[in-house]
């Protein structure tokens, strides 16, 4: 009858459960024995147990660096020596779930499988196939730490300052009330939708959110006033006005239409007066019409 070494089956059990910790991420001895005391498989150990827990893994082939004080000296795994290959049924699996994923179009889910393929990743023989696994496109481009806040920011409704690199390339700090963050299939992006009482409704590309400054407000009231924009077109028929439910034809003329819009995007605002072209003849709100003067005089310098 064959006898079972329980030391020898708790000292393998042991080592297994330590390298699962190393692989979650760096972690202290403390933390280590921490964990240890609350699997229920596992005996309580020292920290000079832990240590050779360590060695073990290390002489196996595990590459682990010591911390030190700037991260509380803890374990960090840098190399693992084993390696798999998934053959073309697999790959086609992984990679179907994947693309199932991005049609939910829900930024949590495909970060949560991110973060379980790069884990994947690491133990990967083929760089090829690595590479597949890992190539999340755009998404990649927003800090994730940054993403996960705003995402707790969203559910309580909280207002912030953020620092926001524009597409343009534009830097400031803007403040707003956040509200959702949505994934646009169109181009592959993330954008925080929010409140600001200087732009009215704003999609930010959370690519661009380089930093969260403060917390202005905890679940801020939101009290949306839409505002008002006269601007005039050619009385040209052959061109539709795009009136809708918040715009409104004042007067009539022969040579124009004033059209009083009402508004809460003023992104939205611009890009509907700009939709105009030739026919937009004056926009009498000051600040709207030096904006739109301001993207025509850019356009015409990139292509003059």
């Amino acid at each position: 009858m064959l006898k079972i070494n329980n030391n020898l089956a708790q000292t393998g059990l042991r080592v297994l459960f330590v390298m699962q910790l190393l692989l979650r991420g760096p972690v202290s001895k403390a933390q280590i024995m921490e964990e240890i005391s609350k699997n229920p498989n596992l005996k309580e150990v020292t920290a000079d147990t832990v240590t050779l827990d360590i060695n073990t893994l290390k002489s196996a082939g595990f590459e682990i660096i010591s911390g030190n004080k700037s991260n509380n000296y803890c374990y960090e795994l840098k190399l693992i020596p084993i390696k798999i290959k998934f053959t073309k049924k697999e790959m086609r699996v992984l990679l179907g779930t994947k693309k199932a994923l991005f049609q939910f179009m829900d930024f949590r889910y495909i970060i949560s499988l991110y973060e379980v393929f790069e884990k994947i990743s690491k133990l990967i023989e083929s760089d090829e196939q690595a590479e597949s696994l890992l190539n999340f496109g755009n998404i990649l481009r927003t800090n994730f730490k940054i993403l996960k806040e705003l995402d707790v920011h969203c559910k309580h409704k909280n207002e912030i300052v953020v620092f926001y690199a524009s597409p343009s390339g534009k830097k400031r700090e803007m403040t707003l009330r956040c509200e959702k963050i949505e994934y646009s299939k169109k181009n592959d992006k993330l954008y925080l939708w929010g409140f600001c009482e200087q732009y009215g409704i704003v999609y930010l590309r959370t690519d661009h959110i380089k930093k969260i400054v403060k917390i202005s407000k905890v679940n801020s009231q939101l009290d949306i006033k839409p505002r008002e924009c006269l601007y005039k077109i050619s009385n040209d028929y052959s061109v539709p006005v795009g009136i809708n439910k918040d715009a409104k034809i004042l007067k009539i003329e022969k040579d124009y239409v004033l059209i009083r819009q009402e508004y809460l995007s003023e992104f939205n605002l611009i890009q509907k007066i700009l939709s105009c072209g030739s026919n937009l003849i004056e926009i009498q709100n000051e600040d709207i019409n030096r904006k739109v003067l301001k993207i025509i005089q850019d356009v015409r310098g990139m292509y003059s």
